[in-house]
Formats: C-alpha cells, sequence, structure tokens
C-alpha cells in the first residue's frame, strides 16, 4: 500500500494550526514532533520501520517518496507506510513547519538510501 496524501478540510477540522494538526494526528496514535525547516533545506533519503506522517503547517515543502514527489502545502498531510523511503525538501524562500508523527513497533529510521 503506497503514500496517502489528505488536504486540511476547514469544514471538518476548523482553522488550520499548529496545535490543530498535533492534535489530530495524535487522537490517531502517532507521537508527534513539531520542526522547523529554513529555506533551501533537504534532508537525505532514509525510511522507518514505523508508519509514519509528515504534515506541512507552513510553508511549501516537496516530499518524495521512493522517488515520488509530491508538492504538500500548509494542511497537507502524508501518511507513509513503514519501509517506505521518504525525503523532504523546502520550496521556496519561506521557513517551513512541520509535524512529524510515528506510529508502530520497530526499530526507527533505518540508514539514508542514498540520495
Amino acid at each position: 500500500m503506497g503514500a496517502r496524501i489528505e488536504r486540511w478540510d476547514l469544514r471538518l477540522d476548523g482553522p488550520l494550526s499548529e496545535a490543530a494538526v498535533q492534535r489530530k494526528i495524535e487522537m490517531l496514535g502517532y507521537e508527534v514532533a513539531a520542526r522547523i525547516y529554513p529555506a533551501g533545506r533537504a534532508t537525505n533519503a532514509a525510511s522507518d520501520t514505523r508508519d509514519a506522517i509528515t504534515a506541512v503547517v507552513r510553508g511549501v515543502v516537496k516530499l518524495t517518496l521512493d522517488d515520488q514527489p509530491e508538492l504538500l502545502t500548509a494542511g497537507d498531510i502524508a501518511y507513509v507506510p513503514a519501509g517506505m523511503s521518504r525525503r523532504l525538501e523546502v520550496v521556496g524562500p519561506a521557513t517551513a513547519l512541520c509535524i512529524e508523527a510515528f506510529r508502530g513497533r520497530g526499530d526507527g529510521p533505518r540508514a539514508p538510501t542514498g540520495q
């Protein structure tokens, strides 16, 4: 099963905020952490043995999942199954605020996959 991207729905989810996104993800049983990525920042590709979420609260990021890029903007939530390679890159001149979250048992992050 591949990744799934969900868009924030103001009618269902209420106003977009860091607290609201964090609350929504925690209700699904994920452990969350807020991360600030400066403009131009790119992470190395890596996979994890746990299910993961990358949610964008502010900014624009390109999230590459198993070599398939997705452009995410504020309110987008990417659900990433365990074992899928992830690479995040901030697009544009603004800093990005993201929520990173993990659920399930496993050994944690795996070594970067060479990007």
